[in-house]
């Protein structure tokens, strides 16, 4: 279930002036809020009613403002200290907890954002491609590797490089029946722009894992894989964390689609790959 709090916590930079005056109140006041209608939080928050309702609606769009209240109830009980930024008073036990919030808030929304027809139609352009090349930079390119490993432990030629440029000659020499992978979280690098403009240029489908489907890298897209990125506004961000864990866990998914497809050709597989490297190595 995803929790209301950290949500609006997080996405309190990007709401409206009166939204914000909302999304205040009730994380100093959420006890109160529980018990408050709609006109009582709006005269208290000092907006109006009807953005009351738009607000909730806005944070959960199949319930509103009843459902954004019966959750309330349920977390009420959690340290509000838990939804601020790590601080250097925080001590190793309080990181731990607030870090622990941030992953699974930012797992449940990302189960919320991925369709599940973009996971079944990148599985499928994966099974019917030859070639697969995936490129990522920096932080992302950890979860082009570990995307590199899973699929070849199940059959799948895949081409995974730090430099733009290789990747650029294998769209270009090798291009039948090939796919182009692209992890970025912001979905604006320069350099997977150029990958994805090529791509196009020779017919290559593409499948770009990123938080922001608007981005120029999911405007090229033929299936995008929406992560969350809870952790966008956060002032102290120095290192992508829980996007990371985010991207790696829509891998993840993506791969246990595909070996869902075909499950006792692709678990063969995996029992040749491991008993091949257990005898060997």
């Amino acid at each position: 279930m995803t929790n209301i709090l950290f949500t609006i916590h997080s996405r309190l930079a990007d709401f409206s002036k009166a939204d914000q005056k909302i999304g205040r109140y009730i994380l100093k006041h959420a006890h109160a809020v529980i018990t408050m209608s709609t006109a009582e939080l709006a005269t208290a928050a000092g907006v109006s009613t009807a953005t009351v309702v738009r607000f909730g609606k806005a944070i959960i769009p199949d319930g509103g403002y009843p459902a954004l209240k019966l959750k309330l109830s349920a977390e009420t009980n959690v340290d509000q200290k838990l939804y601020a930024e790590i601080n250097p008073q925080d001590s190793l036990t309080a990181v731990k907890s607030k870090l622990a919030l941030r992953v699974s808030h930012t797992i449940e929304e990302t189960n919320v954002v991925l369709e599940n027809a973009a996971l079944k139609k990148a599985s499928q352009l994966l099974a019917q491609a030859q070639n697969i090349y995936v490129f990522g930079i920096g932080a992302s390119d950890v979860v082009a590797s570990d995307f590199q490993q899973k699929f070849m432990r199940v059959g799948k030629s895949v081409m995974h490089a730090a430099d733009g440029h290789l990747v650029a000659v294998g769209l270009t020499t090798q291009k039948a029946h090939a796919v182009l992978v692209l992890v970025s979280n912001s979905g604006e690098k320069a350099e997977g722009q150029q990958l994805a403009e090529l791509a196009k240029t020779v017919a290559v489908p593409i499948i770009v894992l990123t938080r922001n489907a608007k981005s120029p890298l999911g405007q090229l897209a033929d299936v995008v894989l929406l992560n969350d990125d809870s952790e966008e506004n956060q002032t102290a961000r120095s290192a992508a964390t829980t996007s990371l864990l985010a991207q790696l866990y829509v891998v993840d998914l993506l791969y246990y689609t595909y070996i869902k497809a075909d499950y006792q050709t692709h678990i063969q597989q995996l029992i040749e790959s491991r008993d091949a490297i257990q005898e060997h190595f």
